[in-house]
């Protein structure tokens, strides 16, 4: 039977600059290849204590510098060693604006040099593994047309274009925040506007039931 290799990690290997499994350091050490991008400053999320496995100062800059580097939120959020869902909790948290503006601009950032990589793999071409029953048998240069027709469509190249940035998200998150307290806040004004209503109802019956209590005749 013959052994068929990893194609996946052969492939990253051979051609992908990110692999599948990649912490911050391997991200941040991959900027001595080329001129590293200048850090992105911001006020971290403040948090009330240091857990493990929590959004510390250390790991939010980490997180947004592998932003920077990838363009890419699951990348980033793994690399650091934290869940995507837990990144954008993260965003619902009040102090969070300058978080919530590095991320946007870490996020172009990483998008830009995604879109330049693309284009000289499109202008350049790139190294692709050959596979016959299982086995590397070469390695072809080729160049990819489709990604050069989809560079030069004209489509948006804005961030926004594609998704909510996290900055919106944030307010919305802050909106809708105070939104609740203040339908709670009414709520519980109507709650004390009913109970004094029904207060003051069973004091004035009270008071006429003890009004019209038996007579006594005169003898």
């Amino acid at each position: 039977m013959t052994h068929k290799p990893d194609r996946l990690t052969l492939s990253h290997q051979l051609v992908a600059r990110i692999p599948v499994t990649v912490t911050a350091a391997d991200l941040l050490a991959d900027r001595d290849a080329e001129p590293a991008p200048d850090p992105i400053a911001f006020d971290p999320v403040p948090r009330l204590r240091n857990r493990r496995g929590g959004w510390s100062e250390q790991v939010q800059r980490e997180f947004i510098a592998c932003l920077q580097q990838t363009g890419c939120v699951s990348v980033a959020a793994r690399a650091v060693g934290r869940s995507v869902s837990s990144a954008y909790r993260l965003l619902r948290v009040e102090g969070a604006d300058g978080f919530a503006v590095a991320w946007d601009q870490a996020a172009k950032e990483g998008l830009d040099r995604m879109r330049e990589d693309a284009l000289d793999r499109a202008l350049n071409g790139s190294l692709v593994p050959v596979y016959r029953k299982g086995r590397l048998v070469r390695i072809e240069h080729r160049r990819n047309d489709r990604l050069a027709f989809a560079l030069l469509s004209g489509r948006c190249n804005d961030v926004k274009y594609y998704r909510n940035d996290a900055l919106n998200r944030h307010a919305y998150f802050m909106e809708m925040k105070a939104l609740d307290e203040q339908r709670a806040a009414e709520r519980q004004a109507r709650e004390e506007a009913a109970r004094a209503y029904q207060e003051e109802l069973d004091r004035m019956l009270a008071k006429a039931k003890a009004m019209n209590g038996p007579r006594i005749r005169r003898l």
